[in-house]
């Protein structure tokens, strides 16, 4: 995959980053897959579903953060996260969308719910479609295969 933006950092505006450049690659034609992690019910980008071009997609809905989940919830959530993760790989190996956003798939690394070798198997893909991951800790074997970075920062 030669097309991968990473939006990283501890600073606030990494998933409004990536959801204006979903809109602009909608305004341009492009179709668009997102796919949210570790959001939960609290953050609503739905809206986007008003464009035809932009397929959004919340796997997740529970009201607790994953800090706050029982052993059993946390299991429920792993095999949630683990579906959509293959259901993400499956659009980027089809080519279904121009453009894919894994909003918070960095953060999976941060709970233990995604290796960084399944992370990496994703940019191995052979495919066209843009690739753009958010999160706040970015591993330097992610950086490195980049073909863009977006470091936020809080002042």
């Amino acid at each position: 995959m030669n097309d991968v933006h990473i939006i990283f950092g501890d600073g606030y505006g990494k998933t409004a980053c990536a959801m204006g450049l979903a809109v602009k690659a909608a305004a341009a034609g492009e179709t668009v897959s997102i796919i949210q992690f570790l959001k939960g019910k609290g953050a609503d980008y739905s809206i986007l579903n008003q464009y035809d071009e932009i397929k959004f997609f919340t796997f997740e809905n529970s009201e607790k953060t994953y800090e706050d989940m029982t052993p059993d919830e946390r299991g429920e959530h792993s095999t949630k996260v683990q579906n959509s993760f293959q259901y993400a790989r499956k659009v980027i190996e089809t080519g279904s969308a121009d453009v894919v956003i894994l909003d918070e798939v960095l953060g999976l690394r941060d709970y233990n719910l995604l290796d960084l070798d399944k992370l990496l198997s994703l940019l191995d893909i052979n495919s066209d479609v843009k690739l753009i991951l958010t999160g706040r800790h970015c591993p330097e074997e992610l950086k490195s295969r980049a073909s863009m970075l977006s470091h936020i920062e809080p002042a």
